[in-house]
């Protein structure tokens, strides 16, 4: 039975006491009606940026990846799979990262409701919570958070695998494949770096042909899947901190992504990786120092003086007490 919303209760507090509180709300709360109102790639950066300041997540990387991604609209929907959202996260993945991370962000009331099935997967019960729970996707807010919190778990199961931090690509792969996927795609390329990616990943695969095939339908190896996604990434990355204008290419149009200065894939044996070219992080402004002003009393003592010729004694006081007083506020 719904109730009314209380007075300062937004509609998304309201959906959280109601799942919390085992009623409906008092008014829906439509995460795609608040992602239509937040077309704006700007309004979407802002976002972003909150994400990466709260988890310490490169704010560049997880704008190239929301531009990849949906183009920065928080309301698309792919046609291939479940995934949908600012950063198009499949159900599963969704479920998973919120059970871990909601909590953290705020809501935990929302992730609480998720359990745990019998194969140990993220499962909702009830079938209204998890097509609520799920249309939270479209939320731009709690999506980038996600985003940032999988992140930084994608970067904590691949740097014990790679010996090192992973670059943008791998992040990016690990958001695509999942990180035990990603950790299995990038030992596979270590040991043998032409083999089919389609081979080894045939569920992706089919989902993805534009990344997994050639044009002509020739199967790409590990290593050119790996420089499709670094060079989508790299293409998707924006030249500075300022909100940038979404990219001319429509969603998962994969076709208009060419491999554009792929990096050098790391091989087995390799004593480092070669190096990516510089990025061209954002710098802040130069400040300029400004000109010190002298205060204003010493520039009125230079101006009219203190004891100019022909001034009477008790003026001059006057003048000079004036002064003092000028100096003890500071001026």
């Amino acid at each position: 039975m719904s109730q009314p919303i209380q007075p300062g209760t937004t509609p998304r507090r309201d959906f959280i006491l109601a799942v919390r509180e085992h009623r409906t709300p008092a008014q829906p709360f439509e995460p795609a009606a608040r992602a239509a109102s937040m077309q704006e790639p700007a309004s979407v950066e802002r976002t972003i940026a909150d994400a990466s300041d709260r988890t310490g997540i490169d704010f560049r990387y997880l704008v190239a990846q929301a531009r990849v991604e949906s183009s920065m609209n928080p309301a698309a929907k792919a046609r291939t799979s479940s995934a949908a959202g600012l950063y198009q996260f499949i159900e599963s993945t969704w479920l998973e990262t919120m059970k871990s991370h909601g909590s953290r962000f705020g809501l935990g009331e929302v992730s609480s409701k998720i359990g745990t099935s019998r194969t140990g997967a993220a499962h909702v019960a009830d079938p209204a919570q998890r097509k609520a729970i799920l249309d939270l996707r479209s939320d731009p807010q709690i999506a980038s958070l996600m985003a940032a919190g999988l992140a930084q778990d994608n970067r904590a199961h691949l740097a014990p695998i790679l010996g090192r931090e992973p670059d943008h690509g791998e992040l990016y792969l690990a958001h695509f494949l999942g990180a035990e996927g990603a950790g299995k795609f990038l030992s596979a390329m270590a040991d043998n770096p032409q083999q089919s990616a389609a081979a080894l990943f045939r569920k992706p695969a089919s989902a993805n042909r534009a990344i997994f095939f050639e044009a002509n339908g020739a199967p790409r190896s590990l290593e050119g899947v790996m420089q499709v996604l670094s060079a989508k990434l790299e293409r998707a990355m924006p030249e500075g901190g300022a909100p940038a204008a979404a990219p001319p290419y429509l969603i998962a149009d994969e076709a208009v992504f060419e491999p554009h200065s792929p990096p050098t894939i790391t091989r087995r044996g390799n004593s480092v990786r070669a190096p990516d070219a510089p990025l061209s992080l954002p710098t802040a402004p130069r400040r300029i120092a400004p000109a010190k002003v002298p205060p204003m009393s010493a520039t009125l003592r230079a101006t009219f003086g203190s004891n100019a010729p022909g001034r009477a004694g008790e003026a001059a006081q006057r003048i000079e007490r004036a002064y003092e007083q000028l100096r003890s506020f500071g001026l």
